[in-house]
Parts: structure tokens; sequence; C-alpha cells
């Protein structure tokens, strides 16, 4: 015995507009988050040679490799930092060099025009260790570095 499909059809294209609705008001309500513009990116060659560099640098801590790598504005803290501390001292002081090397090598995501890294940083809710990548000229520059939850001294 054949059952017509015709009930079916009708039902589908009557439930159609609101299917589209609750998906296109989902589709703006991420848009309105920021997550529309977030992808995984594939590092272009200039990017990824900077990246490199950085990494030796933060194996080696060798300041002198890793200051012209670093954004003019690089952020180290989310708190005022006292006017005489370099990022150096803070990520000395609170051992942060490995996890610096860990994030280096994490995948990166674009959001807002920042290559962010680890991807769970663009949750509001992340409380941990992160960084950012931003085009400065025509240069990539580490934008920040931000040790998340603090590390005792």
């Amino acid at each position: 015995m054949q059952t017509s499909r015709k009930p079916h059809l009708e039902h589908l294209l009557q439930t159609a507009p609101k299917t589209l609705g609750v998906l296109a008001a989902i589709a703006l309500a991420f848009g309105a988050a920021g997550c529309m513009t977030l992808s995984e990116v594939k590092l272009d060659p200039t990017l990824e040679a900077t990246r490199v560099k950085l990494m030796e640098g933060a194996i080696t801590r060798d300041q002198s490799v890793i200051q012209p790598l670093l954004a003019p504005d690089f952020a180290w803290r989310e708190d005022d930092a006292p006017l005489d501390e370099e990022p150096y001292d803070f990520w000395n002081r609170h051992k942060l060099w490995p996890r610096l090397s860990v994030l280096l090598q994490e995948k990166l995501v674009l959001q807002n025009g920042l290559l962010k890294a680890p991807r769970a940083s663009l949750s509001e809710n992340y409380i941990g260790p992160r960084l950012a990548w931003r085009k400065v000229g025509e240069d990539w520059r580490l934008a920040y570095f931000l040790a998340g939850v603090p590390v005792a001294p």
C-alpha cells in the first residue's frame, strides 16, 4: 500500500518559514556575539616565521629576539603593571615561559581581527592563559600574552 507524500510535503512547506526564521535568529545572535567572525585559519608564511622566531626566543628567554616581535601596546598583565616592570620580569617571577611556549604552538583562531589561542579563550568565561597576534603595519606582532589565573611566585 502506497501512502501519499502530499500531506508531508504540505507540512514541510508550512513549517519551513518558521524553521528558517529560527535559524536566522540563531545566526544573528551568534553574529552579535562576534562568533560569526570565528574560524581557524591557515597561517600565512610571515606569521608562521614570526611565530617560530618567538618560540625560539621563548625557549632561550632571549629578550633581544622577543622584543621586536611584540606589538607597541603589548599586554602581559590584566592589571596595571608597575612602571619599571618588563614582561620578562613578570614571566620569570611567575615561571610563565613554559606556558608561553605551549601557547605559541596552539592552533590560532580568528576573532575580531585578532588571531587567538587557545580556542577555549574565545569564551567569555575562560580564565586560563591566552595570547593573540595582530598586524602592525605589514608585520605580525604579539598583541598580548596573559597568564590567566594568578600563579604564585
